[in-house]
Parts: structure tokens; C-alpha cells; sequence
């Protein structure tokens, strides 16, 4: 299979925009980490009660997971992006067949993860309504 000279300047283009939002993710990243460590020191100055019960602790472990868990994605779509501007630049078709695979990982990554949090919601929805039907 050939690629058009449309083809490959569009991979290319694509690569580029990859590169910008990976590396913006990585500092988003970088920024829920920070806030991982700093978040339980300015929670603790709140009054007691108003975290409905839950640990400042809990939030510092909520930020670091978040963080851990947006790595997974925005380090594929940086792979992809390095390794199609390479393999465009380079003509290297098996460097094209990783960064597609890069790319192929990061949406079936973002899939399952949408799926994870769109039952995890469901099941919020069903509970607060049983909880709701139980109350009254």
C-alpha cells in the first residue's frame, strides 16, 4: 500500500497536533501530581465536617491515581505522534505501522475508560434513586 502526498501531509499534520496535546497532557500531568501533594495540607485547614466525612488524604490519593490513570493515553498519543512524524519524514512504513498502533492503543484505552465511567455513573444513578425510593 502507498501512501498520496496528501496522505502523508495529513499524518503529518496529525502527528504534530498529537505532539502539542500530549505534551500539554503531560503538564497537566505534572500539575495533578503537584496538586496530589499539596491538596491535603490546604484541606486540613477546612472545618471539620465539611469534606462529608472523607480524609484529606483521599483527595491527595484521588489526584495521584487521576494522574497515574491520564499517563496511560497521553503517553501513547505522544508515541504516536513521534513515531508517524519520524516514519512520514523517514519513509519508514514500519515506524508508520507503530505510531497507528500507538494511536489504535490510546482510542481503546479512552474506549474502556469511558465505558469503566459510564457504568460506574449508571450505578451511582440506580443507587441514589433506590436510596431516594427507600428515604421517603
Amino acid at each position: 500500500m502507498q501512501l498520496s502526498e496528501n496522505a502523508k501531509k495529513y499524518l503529518l499534520e496529525a502527528s504534530k497536533w498529537a505532539n502539542f496535546i500530549a505534551i500539554f497532557g503531560f503538564i497537566v500531568i505534572g500539575l495533578l501530581v503537584i496538586m496530589s501533594f499539596s491538596i491535603s495540607g490546604i484541606m486540613a485547614n477546612l472545618p471539620e465536617g465539611s469534606l462529608g466525612g472523607l480524609s484529606p488524604k483521599f483527595f491527595s490519593f484521588f489526584y495521584l491515581i487521576a494522574g497515574g490513570i491520564y499517563f496511560i493515553p497521553v503517553f501513547f498519543l505522544f508515541q504516536f505522534g513521534q513515531k508517524t512524524k519520524q516514519a512520514i519524514l523517514e519513509d519508514d512504513h514500519n515506524l508508520l505501522a507503530f505510531g497507528l498502533k500507538k494511536l489504535k492503543s490510546h482510542y481503546k484505552f479512552i474506549g474502556i475508560l469511558f465505558i469503566v465511567f459510564t457504568v460506574f455513573y449508571l450505578f451511582l444513578i440506580l443507587f441514589g434513586a433506590f436510596g431516594a425510593l427507600f428515604l421517603s
